[in-house]
């Protein structure tokens, strides 16, 4: 009878820990709303990204090099640039790319999220982020998201976002981005993406 409530046990806790192991290490939450008109494959993209200086210049250039990387891995050309709202125009960005209608722009907004200590320091421990997808042929929004990226334990009075953290951080934004748009969009199992130095570098993944 024991044996019996034991194997029970872990028949039921088994999925939901592991569950709970999978969103642990995936480090991100986000959710998605796509038109359900648009059954378009992008093959072709180009990426815009807003990031707020703060974040500069560790997360910027990883998250460049990881999204281009990441497209690219699942069958999409891509082309990644920073902007600001004073910038120049969508066309002057295509034209500086050198890419030939892309089949999409891609937009991200990408903020730090704070945790205030007790001790009054403000530590970056993930960001907030929010990305518009639009189609070039309509010129319409098809598929919009908005996410977070935050894992960091801040229980931690020691802890302060150094460089290697946010490179991490760039690479946990690219894998929530990248990973839902290739299943959302393109209707395709994504690409492996790792999220950690070690992983990137024992499956050959550009560390920056």
């Amino acid at each position: 009878m024991i044996k019996k409530i034991i194997i029970t046990l872990i028949i039921i806790l088994v999925p939901v820990a592991f569950f709970m192991l999978q969103q642990g290490n995936e480090g991100y939450s986000i959710t998605t709303k796509k038109d359900s008109l648009f059954n378009k494959k992008i093959e072709r993209i180009i990426v815009i990204a807003q990031v707020e200086e703060c974040l500069n210049p560790a997360f910027t250039h990883s998250f460049e090099y990881s999204m281009i990387s990441a497209f690219q891995s699942n069958g999409v050309e891509a082309v990644f640039k920073v902007t600001s709202p004073e910038s120049d125009s969508l066309m002057d960005y295509v034209k500086e790319a050198g890419i030939f209608a892309p089949d999409a722009t891609m937009r991200i907004n990408v903020k730090p999220l704070y945790y205030a200590r007790d001790d009054g320091y403000q530590s970056i421990v993930g960001t907030d982020f929010e990305v518009s997808l639009i189609d070039m042929a309509s010129e319409k929004r098809v598929w919009h998201a908005i996410g977070k990226v935050d894992y960091i334990d801040t229980s931690n009075p020691n802890y302060r976002a150094n460089e290697d953290f946010l490179k991490t951080f760039a690479w946990h934004n690219t894998a929530a981005i990248v990973r839902t748009f290739i299943a959302e969009i393109n209707n395709q199992k994504p690409a492996p993406f790792y999220t950690n130095s070690q992983e990137r570098q024992r499956y050959g993944q550009r560390v920056d």
